[in-house]
């Protein structure tokens, strides 16, 4: 063999471990990440419920006005109320409502700043105990849920505390973390629903941080050692292929 052939020989030899070490790093990146078939952006919601029975005497708010924390939205006049009041039952005021014994009445204030995105009481309405008279979307309080379809191996690597990218609308990216993991079963299969908090979203537009927007998720599996990725791989294939 003369020199050229081992040379190129000795190169045939480098460019194939090169290429084995990288289709190796890749495959174990991708086994260390799982991608969403749904996410979107989400907020926490406060709904402002009836205690008492009653007519809407006053209505402070409509549909997409914005509220403060404080702020008067409604009044109901309920007469079991008032009964009830005669009768000497105690009602103690909180940051929700404040009762007029006199009246009988209740009125409801916002506990959050927000807007107002469900209103189902408006004036003059009936409304039994428990009714829901609207819904607040609280201000600027934006997180991320996203649903997951994940075998059980992948489910036991998913943490709190995991990094993952959001890849909004605009193909912009935003980092964030996940804080809560749930499982739930329905006709599809096991759905794993992953709430994260992203603070980047303080800095992205309305148009792109609104609740409901879809976004995509990938979130970074706990690697449980160097050839982890690939380690799964191949145990994949042989289930595929019916050896295991």
């Amino acid at each position: 063999m003369t020199w050229a052939n081992r040379l190129r020989l000795f190169v045939g030899i480098v460019g194939v471990m090169v290429l084995v070490s990288a289709l190796t790093v890749v495959f174990n990146q991708r086994q260390n990440q799982i991608t969403s078939f749904t996410g979107q952006v989400t907020a926490d919601i406060y709904a402002v419920g009836a205690d008492h029975p009653g007519t809407v005497t006053e209505q402070n708010v409509d549909l997409g006005d914005h509220v403060e924390v404080g702020q008067e939205l409604f009044t109901i006049q309920s007469m079991q109320l008032k009964e009830a009041l005669a009768q000497n039952l105690s009602i103690a005021d909180t940051v929700a409502y404040k009762v007029n014994a006199n009246l009988g009445s209740v009125t409801y204030y916002s506990v959050v700043s927000g807007q107002v995105t469900e209103l189902n009481a408006r004036l003059g309405n009936s409304l039994s105990a428990g009714s829901s008279l609207a819904t607040i979307t609280a201000d600027r309080q934006r997180y991320i849920e996203a649903k997951f379809r994940l075998v059980p191996r992948d489910y036991a690597r998913v943490m709190n505390g995991a990094q993952a990218r959001v890849i909004l609308p605009n193909d912009q990216v935003v980092m964030a973390t996940v804080t809560e993991v749930t499982v739930a079963t329905d006709t599809g299969g096991t759905i794993s629903t992953l709430r994260l908090t992203a603070p980047e979203l303080e800095n992205v537009p309305d148009a792109l941080s609104s609740p409901g927007t879809p976004v995509t998720v990938i979130v970074s599996l706990q690697d449980t050692g160097p050839l982890a990725g690939v380690s799964d791989l191949f145990t994949d294939l042989l289930v595929k292929i019916g050896l295991r």
